[in-house]
């Protein structure tokens, strides 16, 4: 059987941590490496964002089968 999850409360919930990495960038005097490693965190979960939406709204899994029948 198919795990189901919440879509609203995973989205929120990688939101919230996403925030707490952007305080952290703001809040204090930090060296460039991190800067540099906060800056990497954030483009991760903007990417792991993209993701829950793809998965969510059934994106790219009709790329994949589209690409299976040619």
């Amino acid at each position: 059987m198919k795990k189901s999850y919440n879509y609203d409360e995973i989205k929120e919930l990688l939101e919230q941590e996403k925030q707490k990495l952007i305080q952290q960038l703001k809040g204090r005097k930090l060296t460039s490496k991190e800067q540099q490693t906060l800056h990497m965190s954030i483009a991760n979960y903007e990417y792991i964002l993209e993701l829950v939406d793809m998965n969510h709204f059934n994106r790219g899994l009709q790329r994949s089968s589209q690409k299976k029948r040619k």
